[in-house]
């Protein structure tokens, strides 16, 4: 059993590594993106990721509080929470890139 979920966390990994790959190619042909994300994503699953982009910039923001920011985008404090902790582990790299994007905050 170890075997197999072993092997689903191997698939997962190089399928995450190839879907890196093919959004570093589709930014590099204008439109291409919007497309891949339409074959890729769901409605629901783009409505997620969505969801995802505003916590983390009210999250970085930090207008709002854990509670405000749930009651606004009509999801649960433990969602709030988890947004929090992921942020806690970026690097401030990433951190300092997310804060300077313009069009983000």
């Amino acid at each position: 059993m170890d075997k197999g979920v072993e092997f689903v966390g191997e698939k997962t990994t190089v399928g995450w590594e190839k879907f890196l790959t093919l959004i570093e190619q589709a930014l590099a042909v204008p439109g291409q993106l919007g497309a891949l994300f339409s074959l890729l994503f769901t409605l629901e699953e783009k409505e997620t990721l969505a969801t995802r982009v505003l916590l983390v910039i009210e999250l970085l923001k930090g207008e709002l509080t854990h509670r405000e920011i749930a009651q606004y985008l009509n999801v649960s404090i433990a969602k709030i929470t988890r947004g929090s902790n992921a942020l806690k582990l970026v690097t401030p790299e990433l951190k300092k890139f997310l804060l300077e994007s313009a069009s983000l905050i």
